[in-house]
């Protein structure tokens, strides 16, 4: 864990949502948009999404961010599998592990912990929270867990 004193997620409501999409869309290549339910390809395995994610950005494989995240989410059991029977979420897991995938320098997010039972929705908040040392990260979420995490 990262000493959280300097982490700082920029933590907006939920109804904020559609313009922290418009923000994030418009950062460019440098800055990731999770939208919740991710955006994820069915049909194809999470492992070569990731890989695919990487790939878009010039890695021959995910970054190490990936990897660390795999392990903060216990999602190893996810990998080799395709979305479209997955629990919203899984999907949601899913999506951030894809996004992790690869080198950024923003995160904008609109309710990363939806669907997700209380180890992940803290798994999540603490994951972004560790991001926030180095990063640009913007939420938008009513959960109340990003609030008790700050302190």
């Amino acid at each position: 864990m990262t000493d959280r004193r300097s982490a700082a997620i920029h933590l907006f409501p939920l109804e904020a949502s559609a313009d922290i999409e418009e923000k994030g869309l418009a950062t460019g290549t440098s800055a990731i948009f999770l939208a919740s339910p991710p955006p994820l390809d069915d049909d194809t395995t999470v492992a070569a999404q990731m890989i695919a994610s990487a790939n878009e950005h010039g890695l021959d494989e995910p970054t190490d961010l990936g990897d660390w995240a795999i392990d903060a989410f216990d999602a190893e059991r996810l990998l080799d599998r395709v979305p479209r029977p997955m629990s919203r979420g899984e999907r949601q897991i899913c999506g951030l592990l894809v996004a992790l995938a690869r080198p950024f320098d923003a995160i904008y997010a609109v309710d990363p912990t939806a669907g997700l039972d209380a180890n992940r929705r803290r798994a999540v908040v603490e994951v972004l929270t560790d991001l926030a040392v180095d990063n640009l990260v913007v939420c938008a979420s009513d959960d109340p867990l990003f609030a008790t995490m700050s302190d």
